[in-house]
């Protein structure tokens, strides 16, 4: 075998391998992209939502719910978060509106309830202490701190 041939044939093997792994960059970009997917074909959503509303309970007995003296005033609310721990430890927090409200997507699964800036009796009693969030479906909670059961 001629040396000079040979040398072509080794100098070619190296761009054949660039070449390949760029086009199988490009196919893995258009595919990823969504560009090669069916028209009009939308990925579904992988969370769900929930809504509700918070109380927060003021009195150092939490049989006495009714009374004006234990509602809280609307800034415990809104300088406040519901704040959701996840099964595996991911912390989403929603903000209050100044009546409690709130609104927010997560992925599904089960979190565990508080809020932030505890500092009022019974602000690690939430009523529920857990709930659940199902892939497209909205859940409706309403969640009380010092609440009786």
């Amino acid at each position: 075998m001629n040396p000079l041939s040979a040398l072509g044939q080794a100098g070619r093997a190296p761009l054949i391998i660039l070449v390949a792994v760029v086009a199988s960059t490009l196919v893995a970009a258009f595919v990823l992209s969504g560009l090669g997917s069916t028209p009009g074909r939308t990925l579904a959503p992988t969370t769900g939502t929930i809504v509700g509303k918070v109380s927060i309970v003021l009195c150092p007995e939490p049989a006495v719910v009714n009374s004006s003296a234990c509602k809280a005033l609307p800034e415990m609310y809104s300088t406040r978060q519901l704040v959701l721990t996840s099964s595996t430890g991911t912390v989403v927090s929603l903000p209050l509106n100044p009546d409690g409200a709130f609104v927010g997507e997560l992925l599904p699964g089960s979190y565990q309830v508080a809020i932030s800036n505890c500092n009022f009796l019974g602000c690690n009693l939430p009523m529920p202490a857990t709930i659940s969030v199902a892939t497209n479906s909205t859940a409706s909670y309403s969640v009380c701190f010092n609440c009786v059961g």
